[in-house]
């Protein structure tokens, strides 16, 4: 059996939510259950929700439980509470193209057949930007934040992450590795840890379909949103900052976060011995001067797609 559990989180997300339930309702692979669970909206989410459900019973259902207070809490808790073969996250406000289940279903067969269907494994696509109408503002997600679908090793995948959530189909054996995060707010979102994990396992648990399968919708009230910016518009900015005192803080922020990301990594009972080892020396490696810090992420490959040199700075 190939159902797939879906998890929705919603917020206030009456706008679009229908629009993205309809899309699931178009989708060519039907073995599927979509678990909703709203975070306390106060727009009528919860009530068109209910409502909904309660007219399709069968593919949609409900889960009971306290706020969360953020996407990435939320997704996780849905995580923890459904058992099934298969896990895709979908955002409120987002369109999945008809095929887009059908062909991430069927790069995941490709993997279980060369990896075995008792690994950990992950599989993410590109998706469409567009307006809050649907208009294509770029046909790639993954190039739109300056990140490449080929870069998906372990070590690449802590500083520079392609995947969205919302573009991801995992596994259940991945999905039990997950329920071991030790602090939830040691990582940034859901997504990069799903990924990342699925990486520590070993080379060849990561996966892509290097092709937009789903519309995602740039609006005022993106959690996370993707952003672009020209040369002239980063370097405008990268000076506006550095006088203010921002650069730094920002950059440290940035390197600190991966570093946390593979401390929680390492405490995962499940990935591979020899990533166990370098995460650990990674999340410890402020710990070392400054040499010893570059050496070691050009030793193992630390590096971003752009600006890897001016990440040094900061490291």
């Amino acid at each position: 059996m190939n159902q797939i559990a879906i998890l929705l989180a919603t917020y206030n997300g009456i706008k679009y939510l229908p629009e993205m339930v309809e899309s699931l309702e178009s989708q060519t692979y039907s073995e599927f259950v979509c678990y909703f669970h709203d975070d306390g909206s106060t727009d009528g989410t919860s009530d068109w929700i209910r409502e909904w459900t309660d007219r399709h019973p069968e593919k949609y259902r409900i889960l009971e439980g306290p706020r969360q207070g953020a996407a990435k809490n939320n997704f996780l808790w849905m995580l923890s509470q459904v058992d099934a073969p298969y896990y895709m996250f979908a955002d409120q406000d987002d369109v999945w193209l008809p095929e887009k289940i059908a062909k991430t279903m069927e790069k995941m067969k490709e993997l279980e057949k060369s990896r075995g269907t008792d690994q950990p494994l992950c599989v993410f696509t590109d998706m469409y930007v567009v307006d809050d109408k649907l208009r294509i503002l770029d046909s790639s997600f993954i190039r739109y934040i300056e990140r490449s679908p080929e870069r998906i090793k372990l070590s690449q995948l802590l500083v520079d992450n392609p995947s969205a959530g919302c573009t991801q189909l995992f596994n259940r054996p991945l999905r039990q590795l997950a329920g071991q995060l030790r602090d939830v707010q040691a990582i940034e979102m859901h997504d990069i840890w799903v990924l990342a994990l699925a990486a520590a396992c070993g080379e060849g648990h990561v996966s892509v379909v290097d092709e937009p399968l789903s519309y995602y919708r740039q609006h005022e009230k993106n959690e996370m949103g993707a952003v672009a910016e020209s040369g002239m518009q980063k370097l405008f900015r990268n000076l506006r900052e550095l006088c203010n005192g921002q650069v730094r803080k920002k950059k440290k922020e940035f390197v600190q976060r991966a570093r946390d990301l593979a401390g929680q990594l390492a405490a995962v009972d499940g990935i591979s011995d020899s990533n166990r080892q370098f995460l650990s020396e990674f999340s410890r490696i402020g710990e070392q001067n400054k040499f010893r810090r570059i050496h070691f992420y050009k030793q193992h490959d630390i590096s971003r797609l752009h600006r890897t040199v001016w990440m040094y700075l900061w490291i």
